[in-house]
């Protein structure tokens, strides 16, 4: 089957992050994208600007992007404000897909992209949505201290299932050295933590986090599993890494 995966991102024109990327990362797994800025970005090495899409217009692309076929799974990417979560929830209210939510509010380098608080993604939650958090992130969302060891991740997956979400990826990228490198996977009541190497990143390869949630969009999309989805999408974002093609 190929999936067809709609794409809900900031535009960052050189591609290396945001919707660009979340295109390149979904054809690589066998989908078709459909992408929908929800933000035009500039983030260069001294500029940086964002500014929000048309509420009316993405409501239009949404609604067009579904009149030409079923959408099998949705990644949500940067949603800059209130408004445009609003409109594409309201736009996709009836949609049988999967949706995967990567809780982006600042660019790798700090700067804010999202005016989204915790309360709007939790608010996202439901059985068929699969949320990828880093550890930044993921105690934000649960309102709670810097997680910093393998099993305060552990904790905070479960704890996000328990909110409502139908799966939970913790990122765990950022772990002190001494941890290694661990991502916790939580769903239907098991936790599962995934080893891999720390690689080293070179600079021009960003966007990581927006090829791993799109991988696993078209890969769940696909009707894969949660567990195998997550392999596929982490094996995904070590060959980019690892060659800088997607």
């Amino acid at each position: 089957m190929r999936p067809r995966v709609l794409l809900l991102a900031g535009l960052e024109p050189t591609g290396r992050a945001g919707l660009l990327a979340d295109v390149a990362a979904v054809r690589a797994r066998g989908g078709d994208a459909v992408a929908v800025p929800t933000a035009q970005t500039a983030q260069g090495a001294h500029t940086f600007a964002v500014v929000p899409a048309s509420p009316r217009m993405l409501a239009a692309q949404v609604t067009a992007a579904r009149e030409w076929g079923p959408l099998h799974a949705v990644k949500w990417g940067v949603v800059p404000g209130p408004s445009q979560l609003s409109t594409a929830k309201a736009a996709l209210k009836d949609a049988d897909a999967w949706w995967v939510v990567d809780p982006v509010v600042r660019s790798s380098r700090g700067q804010v992209l999202s005016r989204l608080t915790a309360r709007h993604y939790l608010a996202l939650a439901g059985p068929r949505v699969l949320v990828t958090p880093n550890l930044e992130e993921a105690a934000w969302l649960l309102g709670r201290p810097a997680l910093a060891t393998v099993e305060d991740a552990q904790e905070a997956a479960e704890a996000l299932c328990q909110r409502g979400f139908g799966a939970v990826l913790v990122k765990g990228g950022h772990l002190p050295e001494g941890q290694g490198l661990a991502d916790v996977l939580a769903f239907s009541g098991r936790t599962l933590v995934m080893r891999g190497r720390r690689l080293k990143r070179p600079p021009e390869r960003r966007g990581t986090g927006c090829r791993l949630a799109s991988a696993l969009a078209a890969e769940l999309g696909r009707g894969t599993g949660p567990e195998a989805a997550v392999r596929a999408a982490r094996e995904h974002v070590t060959g980019y890494l690892r060659t800088g093609r997607d």
